[in-house]
């Protein structure tokens, strides 16, 4: 089959099933497909070299296997490609949405075995990879965990950060707890302590920026909204310990967090009306069961958030 297609939530996964099909070929041409028309795409395909050279054609955000929508005399010219490809092009289409195995297109490539899903490790399945990309090095289950969840399980940050441990260790090196924190995610852990102050302060300037690099990043929009959800509901339950007179010491026990932290959310929350804060949580609350009973685009649902409730 001269034509693929590759689904995946991971950009490294994704980036190395395209090297493994290129090989040392070095005739690649990229298009975009948010840029180019599906006209452009099978014309390149199909263009006949003088040379007679395999070549490979590389189109990424190819959405139209998934929610995005194309017209009839557009699906048919895919059709027809689809089922008699140039013999020496490969066709490549990526995509980091969920195809639609209804669509005539998708049905097309699916009966010819052309598809390939990726999906990135989660949960358990992380630990043992983590484990298995370490194992030239001596490293706690308890580094591992931190590993993880410094990188907010994101397989592509966490795959990124060990990167990092070549670069300061040989092999068979013992690796402390504290040297993993001083490696791992800073910049992440850092720009996600930005983005929830940005979201506080009600400053979508940032909070756009740095929403944009997360997403190149394929961090879940989920994560963010839970993230957000945290700040705003630890600062309503601070509200409520106020108002019954709780010391910071009690405040402290009861949300269980370190002084830094309650002096953070008591500034913070200076700024808010219980009321608002109650508000925000019940608008969270709706977005994440939309999301999860598919009314709503998880990434276009937070932006949509930020848009409406904070200020340039």
């Amino acid at each position: 089959m001269r034509v693929e297609l590759i689904t995946s939530d991971s950009k490294v996964l994704l980036d190395k099933k395209i090297k493994e099909i290129i090989g040392t070929n070095d005739v690649v041409i990229k298009y975009n497909m948010e840029e180019s028309s599906i006209a452009d795409i099978l014309e390149e395909a199909s263009y006949v070299s003088l040379f007679n050279e395999q070549k490979y054609v590389i189109v990424k955000n190819a959405d139209i296997f998934g929610k995005k929508k194309i017209t009839e005399k557009e699906t048919e010219s895919l059709l027809q490609y689809l089922k008699n490809p140039y013999p020496n092009t490969t066709l490549i289409f990526t995509t980091y949405e969920t195809i639609d195995k209804r669509k005539n297109i998708t049905k097309t490539l699916e009966e010819k075995q052309a598809i390939v899903e990726l999906k990135a490790p989660k949960n358990y399945e992380l630990t043992q990879e983590i484990k298995k990309q370490m194992k030239n090095y001596k490293i706690s289950d308890v580094s591992i965990k931190y590993i993880i969840d410094a990188c907010l399980g994101n397989y592509d940050l966490i795959m990124k950060e060990l990167e990092k441990f070549p670069l300061y260790f040989q092999k068979q090196d013992s690796i402390s707890g504290e040297a993993v924190r001083q490696i791992v995610a800073s910049n992440t852990t850092d720009n996600l302590f930005k983005f929830t102050d940005a979201v506080i302060k009600k400053d979508l300037h940032d909070a756009i920026h740095l929403l944009e690099d997360f997403l190149s990043l394929k961090i879940d929009a989920i994560q963010l909204l839970n993230l957000l959800a945290r700040e705003y509901r630890l600062m309503y339950y601070y509200k409520i310990l106020e108002r019954q007179r709780k010391s910071s010491r009690e405040i402290m026990s009861e949300l269980k967090l370190q002084d830094w932290q309650v002096q953070k959310i008591i500034k913070n929350a200076s700024i808010y009306h219980q009321d608002d804060l109650k508000d925000y949580l019940i608008e969270l609350s709706k977005i994440d069961y939309k999301i999860k009973s598919g009314q709503y685009d998880k990434n276009l649902a937070l932006y949509s958030f930020l848009v409406q409730n904070l200020e340039y």
